[in-house]
């Protein structure tokens, strides 16, 4: 195979610090813009089919909220528009595609989305800008859709990222004020993430693919090995653990998340009964897809790969 001229390479360092690592497999400069534009692009039009599965179901059953209390055009609680906040956001996938799914049907949105690091939040702001631009989204996405840094793990001072209970003070009116549970009224209609679940075995051992240890932030993939101040749940779990916890706190009323596999799934289903039992109100916690019909008509496999938990606090 023949070598790629450097002229081309550092033409291509020039125009995007990403094209000359995507050149290695493109060979051109054409070719390595259009799987730049893909991976930016599907955000939105192509993104993973797992997540994208969740995604799509935590729209329906939001949309099912607010059919349930009889009223489509405002937000479940009609003091504030309907809130969404999406944990480890990365590129910003999940609020620019709830945002495409919710706003036909909800007058007033609010979609936070959330991370650590600076580049994900960088590329998401892009994917904003660019399906805007193409015509993809409401152009109201333009001001409902807001990407903020934090640390969802809470370490804050050991990054110059602040805690996410931090961002969620000067974010939310009535977060974190000292009133009693029954007197607070929800932060948030939906809390929705796919975070870090992969165990530091899984990545190294050969069951994480190849490409994905090659090409994907391994901050992206694996929870930090120590440090999280987190004990009682597996280390790969702890993400999980810290966003039932802020889920209780916000009072959020549909929790959404991806796990790795069934059985993490249900790990995440019995931690959410362990740290419930803590907390005044009822809840629901179920792995989802689990029924026959809905593993294939969302095309997952019957016993391996990904599965969410959703979560539903009831009235």
């Amino acid at each position: 195979m023949p070598r790629i001229p450097f002229s081309i390479i550092i033409k291509a360092q020039r125009e995007n610090s990403l094209l000359p690592i995507l050149l290695k497999e493109c060979r051109t400069i054409d070719s390595a813009r259009n799987e730049l534009r893909w991976l930016r692009e599907r955000a939105v039009r192509d993104s993973q089919p797992e997540t994208e599965s969740y995604t799509y179901q935590a729209a329906k059953l939001v949309r099912q909220m607010a059919l349930d209390r009889k009223d489509t055009s405002k937000s479940p609680d009609q003091g504030r528009p309907l809130r969404v906040i999406d944990l480890c956001t990365g590129t910003g996938c999940i609020p620019l595609l709830l945002h495409a799914l919710l706003a036909p049907h909800f007058q007033q949105l609010e979609i936070i989305g959330v991370d650590i690091s600076p580049t994900a939040l960088s590329l998401a702001q892009e994917n904003l800008k660019h399906n805007l631009q193409l015509g993809q989204l409401e152009p109201s996405a333009a001001t409902d859709i807001h990407f903020h840094g934090a640390d969802v793990l809470g370490h804050g001072s050991g990054h110059s990222m602040p805690s996410i209970e931090s961002l969620l003070q000067t974010q939310l009116p009535n977060f974190g004020l000292d009133t009693s549970p029954s007197d607070q009224e929800s932060e948030c209609d939906l809390l929705i993430s796919n975070p870090p679940y992969i165990s530091q075995k899984d990545f190294r051992n050969g069951t994480t693919a190849r490409s994905v240890r090659r090409f994907e932030p391994k901050l992206a993939l694996v929870p930090p090995y120590s440090g999280s101040g987190i004990e009682d749940c597996m280390p790969e779990d702890i993400f999980y653990h810290r966003i039932l916890t802020l889920a209780f706190k916000l009072k959020a009323k549909l929790t959404v998340l991806e796990c790795g596999d069934s059985n993490q799934a249900n790990r995440v289903v019995a931690l959410h009964r362990r740290l419930a039992t803590a907390e005044s109100g009822k809840f629901s916690a179920e792995v989802w897809p689990s029924r026959e019909q809905d593993l294939a008509d969302n095309g997952f496999h019957v016993t391996d790969g990904s599965r969410g938990v959703i979560i539903r606090t009831l009235q």
